[in-house]
């Protein structure tokens, strides 16, 4: 993804966007109920000044190594415009997305200007919005950790459902909103500590998953008309594997194990 750089009179051109599902999680009977609970108070346009920028330019830097790139005005009719990206009540990234993607406004020179995530590219950059905002609520040094492994494991669960299905444009856009979906995690985490800290040994559990997967791909493989020869069989099926085996050494705890079945059942 090239550097996006927002523009006054349209930010980016519409076109196509899948929508993914919000939908339940067996493995997390609890995903929705946790998702719509009203954890703090709505934000007045009052509090959301205080994410305003005197900086001449705002860079926000993706895992993916791209930048956004912002004037103090373009990134301040963002935040004035765009209340579910810095709001107290944080909603699900696809849930914020899907409450408002465009506006039309009047700036403070008068002229009328016209705002949209409306695009494929739009959505990407959004998420990336989202949770550069969110992230700054979370605490960017205290879950450092925690993020940096949840980007690993979405990432990866992308990686191998994009081989599975020999890539695609929905798998390139996910990389970006990856960034969204892996800090609400952590806003989850921050406020549910106690549910995901079980007392228990998850390795049974994890095993359990890590063998789906790893059936999953010797399923998948066997049926692949890409590749014929029961020598290319094997090493396509050995490299899909490599990517589970990253999983297995990523999910060290429940919270881990919760939240790459979530994310899985969720987008793929």
């Amino acid at each position: 993804m090239k550097t996006l750089i927002y523009i006054t009179s349209i930010l980016f051109f519409g076109c196509t966007q899948r929508q993914t599902n919000d939908k339940n999680i067996s493995t997390i009977d609890t995903s929705k109920k946790l998702r719509d609970t009203k954890i703090e108070l709505p934000q007045t346009k009052v509090a959301r000044a205080k994410y305003h920028t005197d900086k001449d330019t705002v860079y926000i830097y993706t895992q993916s190594k791209d930048t956004l790139k912002y004037s103090k005005e373009e990134f301040n009719d963002i935040v004035d415009n765009f209340p579910e990206l810095t709001t107290l009540h944080t909603k699900y990234p696809d849930t914020a997305y899907n409450s408002k993607i465009w506006v039309d406004f009047i700036d403070s020179s008068g002229e009328k200007n016209h705002l949209t995530f409306g695009s494929e590219t739009g959505q990407d950059e959004y998420y990336i919005l989202y949770a550069y905002f969110l992230n700054q609520k979370n605490g960017i040094a205290k879950y450092s950790i925690r993020r940096k492994k949840l980007l690993e494991i979405y990432t990866t669960l992308n990686s191998l459902f994009g081989a599975l299905n020999y890539g695609g444009t929905y798998f390139g856009h996910q990389y970006s909103r990856i960034e969204g979906y892996a800090e609400f995690s952590i806003y989850w985490f921050r406020h549910y500590e106690d549910y995901f800290d079980r007392p228990y040994d998850i390795t049974k559990q994890k095993e359990f998953y890590i063998a789906g997967l790893r059936q999953l791909i010797t399923n998948e493989v066997k049926i692949d008309n890409y590749v014929n020869s029961e020598n290319e069989k094997e090493e396509r099926r050995k490299d899909l594997f490599k990517l589970v085996d990253n999983l297995n050494k990523e999910i060290t705890d429940n919270f881990y194990l919760r939240m790459a079945q979530s994310f899985q059942s969720d987008h793929y």
